[in-house]
């Protein structure tokens, strides 16, 4: 699967606070702490945040498109009905963020704390999650097109009504996982992943 990088600009205009703008572009973001900030309906386009904090922040309706975010503090934000296209995520903290109905589109989260994250009816195409804990999220009613999940601890996830069909969580932790047979189908698990999930489904694994 091939997941588009952001493009960003080769410079990059440096501010050292946030910009009073409906519509951000070109610029890196270092260090800002914007906790519980009320940044909704925002358009940010070829920028870089570099350890900022958006915790508990307000960022319905924002569109994120060509953005990488290198270790920023998220957790707790709002982003129902945001999009995010062509982003990248590295060693960020999503713990509790809020993402219903958000899009996500060529998008990678490398590295990331995202436990108790909420994906319900969000849609996700060409979205990679590598190595990061998603442990107790809820992946509901969700559209997923060309998901990755690469070593990610997936523990207590709830999967319901999302068709998991063509995903591959072979390399995952499923611990205690909860899932309705519907969203079970085609998904790729590896042999002791299948013995859980029977169990989970009430079925009788024996030797």
């Amino acid at each position: 699967m091939k997941i588009d990088e952001p493009r960003l600009p080769r410079e990059l205009r440096a501010l050292c606070e946030w910009p009073d703008e409906d519509e951000v572009e070109g610029c890196l973001l270092e260090g800002l702490d914007l906790t519980g900030e009320d940044l909704h309906a925002r358009e940010f386009r070829g920028c870089i945040l570099r350890r900022c904090s958006l915790s508990q922040a307000e960022l319905r309706r924002t569109a994120w498109t060509d953005v990488a975010f290198d270790h920023c503090d998220l957790s707790g934000c709002f982003l129902e009905n945001a999009a995010l296209q062509r982003v990248r995520l590295t060693g960020c903290r999503l713990t509790g963020t809020d993402m219903t109905h958000a899009l996500l589109r060529d998008a990678v989260l490398s590295e990331c704390r995202m436990d108790y994250l909420n994906l319900a009816r969000a849609k996700a195409e060409r979205v990679s999650f590598e190595g990061g804990s998603l442990r107790e999220a809820a992946l509901e009613e969700c559209t997923l097109k060309h998901a990755c999940f690469d070593d990610c601890d997936m523990t207590r996830v709830t999967i319901h009504l999302t068709p998991m069909k063509g995903v591959d969580l072979r390399t995952c932790r499923l611990d205690g996982i909860t899932c309705d047979l519907s969203s079970l189908r085609g998904m790729t698990v590896n042999p002791l992943q299948a013995a859980a999930l029977a169990r989970l489904l009430g079925l009788d694994v024996k030797d």
